[in-house]
């Protein structure tokens, strides 16, 4: 018979990662009046952070400038397409209250 074994690698923590956990776990969260992602500025900057670890950052810089618009608590950040290429931008929608990410996307 034949046994195989799989190791998983993992990363060492650092020790203050693993006190502050334990922490966190005892304390009420902080909620913003106005939510984690207050103004479209915020918004812009979530998205766009979002974004380029998957579509790289030369398609998302290409996208610029990044309009946003709020309706019904949800944010809508769509980037701009200027007629060159293939076609599409990002798009991305985030909800106002808790910066939960919704929908990623590519317009085509």
């Amino acid at each position: 018979m034949l046994f195989v074994s799989l190791a998983v690698a993992q990363s060492v923590e650092d020790p203050m990662v693993t006190i502050t956990r334990r922490e966190i776990k005892t304390t009420k969260t902080f909620r913003p009046i106005g939510g984690y992602v207050p103004d479209s500025a915020t918004a812009v900057a979530l998205a766009v952070a979002i974004l380029k670890p998957i579509y790289g950052e030369t398609e998302i810089n290409s996208d610029k400038p990044w309009l946003a618009g709020l309706k019904d608590g949800v944010w809508t950040v769509v980037g701009t397409f200027h007629g060159e290429g293939p076609g599409g931008t990002g798009v991305i929608q985030l909800d106002k209250r808790t910066g939960a990410i919704l929908f990623v996307g590519h317009t085509q």
